[in-house]
């Protein structure tokens, strides 16, 4: 393999995929995401060197073959991480990704002893692994899409939005682009450069959604609520452990960037699916790494939060906010609400109207020129 005749776009996509995992690797604590998009970036930049080790290099091109082998597979496992957070990728995920990269590993093991037309085994592999690919590439794409809802912040709208678009248009482009360039005659390099530069706008998005997730991640640590007293707070005995405060930081992605407590059939036993733990270590995180007072404490309060935007800038009915806040019934909600806030939900909007009417009237004019 010569350097000198790697095209541009090949070296700065491997260089920065190199620095970016070196990058994330070195961070001091690390998200799931962050982990798995080192690998993603480890691995990308070995695909994209591939075409340029021959076969007859052995070692080197085994290296390249079964390194190269977690792009589009890993990259699915990057995305399930990035919109669920901690705990969302767990060992189905990883053997469905590993079966992919097998599967790949095979075609090319198999590919180079093929003379001029392929056999029957390697136009059987090259089939399968087209589908899986494809299949992890809806996978990832959905991610994006699964959790979109009323309740998520702007910074969450924004990131998901970004996903759709970047993600979403480089596959678009790089699968169309591959049915035109096919029809030139120096197709092969020019496919290389769009597959570089589509790959550049994948990593270069996925470094910023990483930055974001991270500053959010920081906030929440600072907002952190203060532990409950003793007695508010069951087995205080202990203090919370690293696993309490993993799992603690995995409640908080779920609740505020999936907002999950606007599921009114929302349980614990849902919460556990949902981050791979057991029950008992989940309530432990609610109680010793949040400082709740229990599941229902902690999702009654985020329901209610949402229920007070809703009230502060909607028109809609305390029925209809209700419902949206994740309670299944009226009832529920009235009693819960005014347990937080000391006003039924519509003494709350009748005063916040009064605050705004009473703030207009003593703002002071402009004056006139």
């Amino acid at each position: 393999m010569d350097a000198a005749t790697l095209p541009w776009t090949t070296i700065l996509i491997v260089t920065l995929a190199l620095v970016t995992a070196l990058g994330l690797l070195g961070l001091r604590r690390k998200s799931d995401a962050e982990v798995l998009f080192a690998l993603f970036c480890g691995s990308l930049a070995l695909a994209m060197l591939r075409p340029w080790v021959p076969p007859d290099t052995g070692a080197l091109w085994w290296i390249a073959a079964v390194g190269g082998s977690a792009t589009c597979n890993a990259y699915w496992l990057v995305s399930r991480a990035l919109f669920r957070g901690d705990g969302a990728v767990g060992a189905r995920h990883a053997a469905v990704a590993l079966g992919v990269a097998a599967l790949m590993v095979l075609w090319r093991l198999l590919h180079p002893v093929a003379d001029g037309t392929p056999g029957p085994l390697v136009a059987v592999l090259g089939a399968l692994l087209d589908l899986a690919g494809a299949a992890m590439l809806v996978l990832a794409f959905g991610e994006g899409l699964r959790g979109w809802n009323p309740g998520l912040t702007s910074d969450d709208r924004r990131l998901r939005l970004g996903f759709l678009i970047v993600f979403g248009g480089c596959v678009l482009v790089g699968t169309s682009s591959r049915a035109i360039t096919e029809m030139l005659p120096d197709g092969n390099t020019l496919q290389r450069t769009v597959t570089s530069l589509c790959a550049l706008a994948i990593v270069l998005y996925t470094l910023g959604a990483l930055a974001l997730r991270r500053r959010q991640r920081q906030r929440h640590a600072m907002a952190a609520p203060d532990p409950v007293p003793p007695q508010a707070t069951p087995d205080t005995s202990s203090s919370p452990t690293p696993e309490d405060d993993r799992l603690a930081a995995a409640i908080l992605r779920l609740l505020e960037v999936e907002a999950i407590h606007l599921d009114p059939e929302l349980k614990v036993a849902d919460l556990a699916r949902r981050l791979g733990s057991p029950e008992h270590k989940v309530s432990r995180a609610i109680t010793h790494g949040l400082g709740e007072r229990n599941f229902n404490r902690l999702v009654n309060r985020h329901r209610i939060e949402h229920a007070c935007r809703l009230l502060d800038t909607s028109a809609l009915s305390v029925l209809d906010i209700s419902l949206a806040s994740g309670f299944a019934s009226l009832g529920p909600f009235n009693r819960t609400f005014k347990e937080a806030t000391g006003l039924t939900p519509t003494a709350y909007r009748r005063r916040r109207s009064s605050d705004t009417a009473s703030d207009d009237a003593t703002r002071p004019a402009v004056a006139q020129r």
